[in-house]
C-alpha cells in the first residue's frame, strides 16, 4: 500500500504524466485522504528513507486531516511515530525543506490543540526537551519547536483575534527562503512572542532577557528583516488590550519612544521596509499614548502625575513622527498620519475643556512645529517631474489629508496657522523675486501656489466659522486679496514654464472671479482695472490658451472661457476688439481622422455616413475643448458697447467661417463623399452655434434690431440650406438641431421683428425635419421632441408660435406612434427596447406638457387635432390595461396623461383661465363617452378588479407607487372635473379646519353630563 501511494503521489505531481493514468493517481489520493485508515500506512511512509519529499508531504496532509477524528488511544499512537520520525531527522542532523518543517509543525501543533485536554498534556515539553538539553540548544529542534509554537497561536489565539490579510501575510513561513537556519529560528522566535502577547499574560512576555534582545534587534543595523520584525512584535505588544492606566505603565516600561530616539533614525537612509516598519511603530506608540488620555476616567486624568506622563510620551514621538513624515517615499509617511489624525482630535475635543490642563501638548511651540512639516510635505518629491497623471492623483489625495489636518490647526489656534501659512506663501512665492541670477524651483512655487489656493478655499469654506457677514471684511480675506494681486503682478516671476503651476494659476483666478466684479473689494495700491488687464494678457499668452503644453492649452481654453462669462469684464471696446483679434488663429479646424469605429452595414461606403456616431471617430486636436474658445468669442462681442462695432466683429468673425463652410459643402457636393469632409461640416456648425450661445446673455436687451436681424437671419439661411442638402447625414442634422436652438433662445423676445424672423426659421426647420421624419434615430426624436415642448413653454401667450404648433401637433404625433409600433414590433435586444422606452416617456411627457403649460385648447383647434386626440385617449388607455407586459414607468405616465386631459377637457370643453386661446365654441362631443366612461373603468379596474384577484399587488412597491397612487389620482381628478383642481396645501388646510370643527361637537360618554364636562374642560 504504502509504494502504491508513493507511485500515485508521483505521477500526480509531475506534469508529464499521461493525463489519463493521472486521473486515476488523483481519484486513489482522493480515496486515501477521504479513507478512514489511511493515515495508517501514509505514517510508515515517514518511517521509509526512500520516500520522495512530495510522498511525505502528502502522508502529513492526511494525518492533519484526521487527527481530529482520531480516538485518544490512536492519537497517542500517532504521537509516538510522529515523535519517533522527529527525533530521527534530529538524529541525523537532517534538514528538510521549508514546507515539510512547516507541515510536521502543523502536526506536532494540532496534536497540542487535540490532546493536551484529555490524553497528552506535555507536548510542549516534550519537543522543548528535544531542542535543550539543559546546557545547550539543537538547532533543528529548536527550529520544530518555535514553528510547533507559531502552529499552536494560529490554531487557538488567531481564532479568537481577528486579522487582516496583511497580518497574515507577515507570519507565513513559506516566505522565508535563503536564510540559515539559526536566523529562521530567531526571526519565527520574535514572531512568535508578538502572536502570543495577543492572547496569554502580558508578564510572561515582558522578561528582561527578552526585552534586552528585542531591544538589541531593533537597533541593528545589519540584519534589516530582523529589526523590522522586531518593529512589528513590538507593535504586537503595544496592541495588547488592557485599561488605561496598565497601558500607560506598559508604554512607560517600554520606553520605545527613548530608545529610538537615541537611535538617531534617519528614514531616508535605512530599508524601506525597516523605515515602514519603524514608522508603523512609532504611530502605534503615539496612538496608544493618546488613547490613555482619551478612555482613561475622570479621576485618572485628574491626576497631574497620570496626565504628565502620558504627555510626555507624546511629546517624545514628535522629533520621530517629523522623521518619518518627512519621507521621500509617501507610502511611509502615510504610516504616521493615524498618529497626527487622532492627536488633533484629541486637542479638538478638549477645545473647551478648561478643567484639564494639556498644555504641554496644546502649546504654538509643537502646532507651529506640526503646520510647518504639513506643509513641507505638500512638495512634490525631488525625483518627481510632476508630469504624471495618475502620479499627480495620488499625491494629491494625500495633499487632501494632509489640507484636513491643517484645517484642525487652524479651529485650534487660528491665529498661529495664519502666521504660519501667510509665512510660507510669502516664502514660497516672494521672497525670491527680483534676486538676480535666481532660478526658482518648480516645486517651491508649486508649492506656494498650492498654500494659497488652500488659504482661499479655508476662506470660501469658512473653517474659522466666522459668521458670513464678517468673512468679507475679515483681515485674512483682505491679506489674501494683496497676496492674490501680487500674484498677479509678479506673475512673470512666478509663471515658470511648467504646466502645473500655470494651471494652478489659472484655477486660482477663476475660484475667485468675485474680486473683479465686486466694486466693494478694494486693495491699497492696486488699480483693479490695471490688474484685470493684466489677468487678460496672461490668459491670451503663452503661458494660457496659446501655451505649447496640450494640457495646458486646452485646459486654459475653458478657464478662460469661464473667466470672461463670471466677470464679464468692463473694458474699453478696444481693449476687447484686441482680444478678438488675438484669438482669431484659435477659431480654425486642423484635424485629421485618427481611426473610425463606426460600423460599415453596407456595401456603399458612402451609405455609412448617414449613421454616424461621433464618440467612435477619434480625431486629432481637441475640437471640445476649441468649442469654449468660440463660446468665448461670442461672450467677448456681446461685451462692446458699440452696436455696429459688435456687429463688424460678429460679421468679421463668422465670414470666414461662412467661406469655409461653404467650400467644404461644394466640396461634399461635387466629388466623393468622405467622413472628414462632413465632419468638418458638422465642426463647423456647432461652431457658430457655440458663437450665437454666447449672445444668450443679450437675450432681453436693447440693440440695434435690423443690424443683428440682419445677421442672424444670414446664419440662419446658411443653416437652413445646409440642412436642406444634408438632410440624410445625422451628425449634421444633430449640429443643425444645437444651432436652430441657440437661435431660438436669442430670438425668444417679445420684439415683433425678432418674432418673426424666429417664426420663419422654425417653419422650415420643422417642415424640414418632418419631410425627412422616417431619417432621424431615436435620439433625433426625443431631442426634437423636447425643442417642441421648450416651444409649448415659450408660446403659451404668442398666437403666431401657437398656430405653428397647433398646425404641427397631429402628424408630429402620428409619426411618432408609428415610430414606436414599428420599432416595438423590430426589438431584438435590450439597448433598442431601452430606445423605444425612452421615446414613449419622451412623447409622454410632452403630452404632460401642453396641460402643464396651459395649451389644452391646441387639442380642439382643428379637425386633425381632435382626431388625433381620440387616438392618444385610445393609446393611452391600451398602455394602461396593458400593464403587465408593459414598463411600469410607462403605465405611470400614460394614467397621468389621462388625468391631464380630464382635469383640462373633462367638461368638454377647455376651462383653464390662463389658456389664452380657449374657445367655448370648440368642444370634445365625445368627451364622457370616451375620456370619462373610460377613465372610470379604467380605476375600478386597476385600483380594484386587478388587486382583488392577486393580493400580493398590494404588497409590491412599485405597483403601489406607480399604478395604485395614479390610479387615485385619476380618480380624484374626475371628481373635480369643471372645478380647480385643489393641490395638497388646500386639501390639508381644509381637513384641519373640519377637525377642529368636529372637535367642537364631541358628543359627551354616556353617563357623563355638562357639568362634568365643564368641570374636566371638555369640550
Amino acid at each position: 500500500m504504502e509504494e502504491q501511494i508513493q507511485q500515485a503521489v508521483e505521477i500526480a505531481n509531475s506534469p508529464s504524466s499521461d493525463p489519463v493514468i493521472k486521473e486515476q493517481a488523483l481519484s486513489f489520493v482522493s480515496q486515501i485522504k477521504s479513507s478512514t485508515n489511511g493515515w495508517q500506512p501514509c505514517l510508515k511512509i515517514l518511517q521509509l528513507d526512500t520516500a520522495s519529499t512530495n510522498s511525505k508531504f502528502f502522508a502529513l496532509q492526511v494525518i492533519c486531516e484526521r487527527l481530529p477524528l482520531l480516538s485518544d488511544s490512536e492519537k497517542i499512537s500517532l504521537k509516538d511515530m510522529i515523535f519517533n520520525y522527529l527525533s530521527s531527522l534530529i538524529s541525523q542532523n537532517k534538514v528538510e525543506p521549508i514546507f515539510l518543517r512547516n507541515a510536521l509543525s502543523k502536526t506536532l501543533g494540532l496534536l497540542f490543540v487535540h490532546c493536551t485536554l484529555n490524553c497528552y498534556a506535555t507536548l510542549v515539553k516534550d519537543v522543548l526537551s528535544l531542542a535543550y538539553n539543559g546546557s545547550t540548544f539543537n538547532d533543528i529542534a529548536t527550529d520544530y519547536y518555535v514553528r510547533t509554537l507559531s502552529v499552536i497561536h494560529q490554531e487557538i489565539g488567531d481564532q479568537m483575534i481577528t486579522r487582516d490579510n496583511r497580518s497574515q501575510d507577515q507570519h507565513n513561513f513559506d516566505a522565508v527562503v535563503n536564510r540559515s537556519l539559526a536566523d529562521e529560528i530567531i526571526n519565527n522566535t520574535i514572531i512568535c512572542i508578538g502572536s502570543f502577547v495577543s492572547w496569554i499574560e502580558i508578564n510572561l512576555i515582558l522578561d528582561e532577557q527578552y526585552m534586552s534582545f528585542l531591544y538589541q534587534f531593533l537597533g541593528e543595523g545589519t540584519n534589516a528583516k530582523r529589526r523590522a520584525i522586531t518593529a512589528n512584535t513590538f507593535n504586537e505588544i503595544l496592541h495588547k488590550k488592557m485599561p488605561p492606566s496598565k497601558k500607560l505603565e506598559l508604554i512607560n516600561f517600554l520606553n520605545l519612544g527613548g530608545i529610538l530616539n537615541q537611535l538617531n533614525i534617519n528614514s531616508n537612509a535605512i530599508e524601506f521596509d525597516v523605515s515602514m516598519a519603524l514608522a508603523k511603530l512609532v504611530n502605534q506608540i503615539g496612538e496608544e499614548s493618546i488613547t490613555v488620555l482619551d478612555k482613561c476616567s475622570p479621576a485618572e486624568l485628574g491626576s497631574a502625575d497620570f496626565r504628565s506622563l502620558a504627555c510626555s510620551k507624546i511629546l517624545e514621538i514628535f522629533p520621530l513622527i517629523f522623521e518619518f513624515l518627512s519621507n521621500e517615499f509617501d507610502d511611509i509617511s502615510l504610516e504616521v498620519f493615524p498618529f497626527i489624525s487622532n492627536f488633533l482630535l484629541l486637542l479638538k475635543k478638549n477645545i473647551t475643556n478648561e478643567t484639564i490642563d494639556l498644555s504641554a501638548i496644546n502649546n504654538d511651540e509643537i502646532l507651529t512645529t506640526l503646520s510647518k512639516n504639513i506643509i513641507l510635505k505638500l512638495k512634490f518629491d525631488e525625483d518627481d517631474d510632476g508630469d504624471d497623471d495618475d502620479t499627480i492623483e495620488q499625491f494629491n489625495e494625500i495633499r487632501s489629508k494632509l489640507s484636513v489636518f491643517l484645517d484642525s490647526i487652524v479651529l485650534l489656534n487660528e491665529t498661529l496657522a495664519l502666521e504660519v501659512i501667510i509665512n510660507c506663501i510669502n516664502e514660497f512665492l516672494f521672497s525670491k523675486i527680483g534676486d538676480a541670477g535666481s532660478q526658482p524651483d518648480w516645486r517651491t512655487i508649486e508649492l506656494g501656489l498650492y498654500v494659497l489656493t488652500y488659504y482661499s478655499d479655508m476662506l470660501r469654506n469658512n473653517v474659522m466659522n466666522l459668521p458670513k457677514t464678517m468673512i468679507n471684511n475679515s483681515r485674512p480675506y483682505f491679506v489674501f486679496n494683496e497676496m492674490l494681486c501680487k500674484v498677479i503682478t509678479s506673475s512673470t516671476q512666478i509663471l515658470i514654464n511648467h504646466p502645473l503651476i500655470q494651471l494652478s494659476f489659472f484655477e486660482l483666478l477663476l475660484k475667485h472671479y468675485t474680486f473683479f466684479n465686486n466694486n466693494n473689494i478694494q486693495v491699497e495700491g492696486v488699480n483693479k482695472e490695471d490688474i484685470l488687464l493684466k489677468v487678460l494678457n496672461i490668459f491670451i499668452s503663452n503661458f494660457g490658451v496659446f501655451s505649447e503644453n496640450d494640457k495646458v492649452k486646452y485646459r486654459s481654453w475653458y478657464l478662460f472661457h469661464r473667466f470672461v462669462k463670471m466677470t464679464r469684464p468692463k473694458v474699453g471696446d478696444f481693449i476687447i476688439e484686441e482680444l478678438i483679434k488675438s484669438l482669431l488663429p484659435l477659431l480654425s479646424f486642423d484635424f485629421q481622422i485618427v481611426s473610425n469605429k463606426n460600423k460599415l452595414l453596407s456595401s456603399d461606403p458612402s451609405a455609412a455616413l448617414f449613421d454616424l456616431d461621433m464618440t467612435l471617430i477619434e480625431e486629432s486636436g481637441s475640437f471640445e475643448s476649441q468649442l469654449h474658445v468660440f463660446e468665448s468669442v461670442g461672450l467677448l462681442i456681446t461685451l462692446v458697447s458699440s452696436d455696429d462695432g459688435r456687429i463688424n466683429i460678429l460679421e468679421n468673425v463668422l465670414q470666414p467661417m461662412f467661406t469655409s463652410l461653404e467650400a467644404a459643402i461644394t466640396k461634399l457636393s461635387s466629388s466623393q463623399l468622405e467622413i472628414v469632409g462632413l465632419v468638418q461640416v458638422h465642426h463647423y456648425l456647432i461652431a457658430m452655434g457655440n458663437i450665437l450661445k454666447g449672445f444668450e446673455s443679450l437675450r432681453g436687451q436693447q440693440f440695434d434690431q435690423s443690424k443683428i436681424l440682419n445677421v442672424l437671419n444670414q446664419v440662419s439661411q446658411v443653416i437652413l440650406i445646409t440642412l436642406e442638402n444634408f438632410i440624410d447625414f445625422n451628425i449634421i442634422r444633430e449640429a443643425i438641431q444645437f444651432c436652430i436652438v441657440r437661435l431660438y433662445i436669442i430670438l425668444n423676445n417679445n420684439n415683433h421683428s425678432e418674432k418673426e424672423l424666429l417664426q420663419s426659421i422654425l417653419s422650415k426647420f420643422i417642415s424640414c425635419i418632418m419631410l425627412n421624419f422616417e431619417k432621424l434615430k431615436v435620439l433625433e426624436i426625443i431631442s426634437f421632441i423636447n425643442f417642441v415642448s421648450q416651444i409649448f413653454y415659450q408660446s403659451s401667450t404668442d398666437e403666431s408660435s401657437y398656430i405653428l404648433l397647433s398646425s404641427l401637433l397631429a402628424p408630429l404625433l402620428s409619426k411618432i406612434f408609428m415610430k414606436v409600433e414599428n420599432d416595438k414590433n423590430k426589438v431584438t435586444d435590450e439597448f433598442s427596447k431601452q430606445e423605444v422606452l425612452d421615446l414613449q416617456r419622451s412623447v409622454m411627457s410632452m403630452l404632460i406638457a401642453i396641460s402643464n403649460d396651459h395649451l389644452n385648447s391646441l387639442w380642439l383647434a382643428n379637425e386633425d387635432n381632435k382626431a388625433m386626440l381620440i387616438n392618444v385617449i385610445n393609446t393611452m388607455l391600451s398602455y394602461s390595461y396593458n400593464h403587465q407586459g408593459t414598463d411600469l414607468s410607462i403605465v405611470k405616465l400614460s394614467i397621468l396623461v389621462l388625468n391631464m386631459l380630464c382635469q383640462g377637457l373633462g367638461s368638454g370643453i377647455v376651462v383653464d383661465p390662463q389658456d389664452n386661446f380657449r374657445s367655448d365654441n370648440n368642444k370634445f362631443e365625445q368627451v364622457n363617452e370616451l375620456l370619462i366612461n373610460n377613465s372610470i373603468l379604467l380605476v375600478a379596474e386597476l385600483g380594484l378588479k386587478v388587486p382583488a384577484a392577486n393580493k400580493n399587488l398590494l404588497k409590491d412597491a412599485q405597483f403601489r407607487n406607480n399604478i395604485t397612487l395614479e390610479v387615485c389620482r385619476l380618480l380624484k381628478g374626475i371628481a373635480h372635473i369643471g372645478f380647480e383642481y385643489p393641490d395638497s396645501n388646500t386639501l390639508q388646510k381644509k381637513k384641519s379646519e373640519n377637525a377642529t370643527d368636529s372637535n367642537k361637537f364631541t358628543p359627551l360618554p354616556v353617563g357623563f353630563n355638562e357639568e362634568h364636562a365643564n368641570k374636566y374642560q371638555i369640550p
